[in-house]
């Protein structure tokens, strides 16, 4: 993007500031400079954005450092959103969080969603199945696999599919356990804390940059053992208070998103209400890791009883088909229920649900438009949506083990790197899905409909 006018002096030398201050692999992709917004009169609306799943790491297997993706999506929002009130990520903004790499992998995540921030535009974070991390790190076993290969000749888009591939080998193997069998152990016993292991994970780290598909693999092993230590090994409370050490961390001492504090109040979900001449929108953040917590129900039935006005609740992991003969632990997280008349599925479909005009979730590296009313130009409430193209490889189709009320039509899927625009005024909900189907491609839309609000919905 080019600017439009002439900067203040002030903003300039801060802008010039905060570039100069990142490290050489952390930067805004050249050529995208925000634009600077004359004063108009503000619309009567809110104007939400939703994105996420970065998962900023290791080149191949997210959003490498260079934020090659997450800077397009960020560009294409401050470029075709504005004027923005909010926005939304749902989780997975980085590989790993472990703590070899959380503090460069979270800088690089960091110098784009700092953009927003920049332009005065609140950023809310829920997090992901790749940023959990137990307090204790277990010794590990990790399988060698078949062979390492270091993939050459081969196109970088060739080559990232193929590193993306071992990797998701290692951390999903296929087919994934039924309930009651053991989990396949590995081979090697690796103590992440020890120096001797510690150079193991940086040395695997060096070979994915490298394009070892082996490293990339067992690379994924050591994710899946830190996820499955995380949901198997702790309890509900236990997850939640994790989680709310992981916020602490990396979003209130590191980003210093000093906003998030009073929200947080120590917890790892929270609620907060947005306005704009009038219009008021309530935000609820979930932490779908400990969806089982009895007091985070507790806390999202209040959220949602104490509001007359519309409701987008967001969060990482859609609602969870628990009959699907596939999924992980961080996949299949608890809470959900079985049933549709379960507490939390039961929104979908009671009195109570419909306040909850949108659901946003990610996990699902696409673009997902489930609803009562397909893929209608007129949609209903509730809609549940997928915005997970943020950054990581794309998945070419839905999850099996996703879930939607039996009586929805198919959802509208679209394999995309995207982010979505939803506009709330006093008569509708107007969203807006941009997006592009590779690394390359120019964004564009990909999915538009509107929801109709009823006349005193928004007071």
């Amino acid at each position: 993007m080019h600017t439009t006018g002439e900067l203040p002096a002030l903003r300039l030398i801060t802008m010039f500031l905060f570039v100069f201050s990142l490290t050489g692999c952390c930067h805004y992709p050249k050529g995208h400079v925000s634009k600077q917004v004359a004063s108009v009169v503000q619309p009567a609306n809110v104007t939400i954005v939703a994105y996420g799943d970065t998962r900023t790491g290791p080149w191949g297997l997210g959003d490498n450092a260079k934020q090659a993706i997450h800077g397009r999506v960020v560009a294409d929002i401050l470029e075709n959103d504005r004027p923005i009130n909010a926005v939304i990520f749902t989780g997975d903004a980085v590989m790993t969080n472990f703590f070899l790499w959380k503090k460069g992998y979270w800088k690089c995540f960091l110098s784009q969603s700092n953009r927003f921030g920049a332009e005065g535009i609140p950023f809310y974070p829920s997090l992901g199945n790749h940023e959990v991390l137990s307090p204790i790190v277990p010794v590990m076993r990790v399988a060698p696999p078949a062979q390492s290969t270091v993939l050459r000749r081969q196109t970088p888009q060739e080559l990232e599919r193929r590193l993306a591939e071992a990797y998701d080998l290692g951390e999903e193997p296929t087919p994934a356990p039924q309930p009651g069998q053991p989990v396949p152990t590995s081979a090697t016993q690796i103590d992440p804390s020890s120096p001797q292991g510690q150079r193991l994970l940086k040395h695997w780290e060096q070979g994915i940059s490298k394009g070892d598909i082996a490293s990339a693999n067992q690379f994924g092993q050591f994710e899946h053992n830190l996820q499955l230590h995380f949901y198997e090994d702790l309890d509900k409370d236990e997850r939640c208070l994790a989680d709310a050490k992981t916020f602490n961390d990396d979003y209130l001492v590191q980003a210093k998103y000093e906003y998030l504090r009073p929200l947080l109040q120590g917890r790892s979900y929270y609620a907060q209400v947005v306005e704009n001449n009038g219009i008021r929108v309530k935000l609820i953040a979930l932490d779908t890791n400990c969806l089982d917590s009895q007091k985070q129900g507790e806390f999202f039935a209040k959220a949602v009883q104490t509001f007359d006005g519309p409701i987008i609740v967001f969060g990482h992991h859609p609602p969870v088909d628990y009959a699907a003969n596939v999924g992980w632990p961080w996949d299949k997280v608890p809470g959900w229920g079985k049933n549709d008349n379960d507490p939390l599925k039961s929104y979908f479909t009671n009195s109570e649900g419909r306040k909850i005009v949108l659901w946003v979730f990610g996990h699902v590296h696409d673009y997902q438009r489930r609803s009562p009313t397909g893929g209608a130009k007129e949609g209903a409430a509730p809609t549940l949506l997928v915005a997970g193209g943020g950054g990581a490889s794309l998945d070419s189709s839905a999850a099996a083990f996703q879930w939607q009320p039996m009586t929805w039509p198919q959802p509208l899927q679209r394999s995309a790197y995207s982010q979505i625009k939803i506009v709330v005024t006093s008569t509708n909900i107007l969203v807006e899905a941009r997006g592009a189907p590779d690394k390359t491609s120019a964004f564009q839309v990909i999915d538009s409909f509107s929801i109709p609000l009823s006349p005193n919905s928004v007071k």
